[in-house]
């Protein structure tokens, strides 16, 4: 479905933006209601000008998402065997072997992180740089299974 922004050139709305002007600026200069329909005249416009390949968005009846139409003169991807994940295979729950109770508490970060540092990964725990890990949990603890191949 395409839409007709009221006859609007989108090489013009190409042109303001690579003179400095931001997408509100253009947005109201065009008389648009919405920043997606400045992205959308820039996008069509840069197809105009061929600096980016034609790609048409269509939605086709009966599906709810777009889809992406790509012209004849693209190459079309070689067939593919899908990948299929094989399940991991957890090792039974027990009592881990070793358990290293440290000063210091590990927090999750703002960003969902965990960070361990070197001192208690290699001199605590004895492990190497360049050690790769299986990460799992285990009821309310958080594994770390020493991969035999680096990855």
């Amino acid at each position: 479905m395409q839409i007709e922004y009221k006859n609007i050139d989108p090489k013009l709305v190409v042109n303001e933006i690579r003179n400095g002007r931001s997408l509100e600026s253009v947005q109201k200069v065009f008389g648009l209601r919405f920043k997606s329909e400045v992205q959308d005249l820039y996008l069509k416009g840069l197809m105009e000008l061929g600096e980016i390949p034609q790609v048409e968005f269509n939605k086709p009846v009966g599906q709810a998402s777009p889809v992406l139409a790509v012209p004849a003169v693209a190459q079309p991807a070689p067939d593919r065997t899908p990948f299929r994940r094989r399940e991991r295979q957890r090792p039974p729950v027990s009592n881990p072997t070793v358990v290293i109770k440290t000063g210091n508490f590990r927090t999750i970060g703002q960003s969902g992180s965990v960070t361990l540092n070197k001192a208690l990964l290699v001199e605590m725990l004895g492990f190497k740089v360049g050690d790769s890990f299986e990460i799992y949990r285990e009821d309310d603890m958080v594994v770390l299974k020493k991969a035999p191949n680096p990855i």
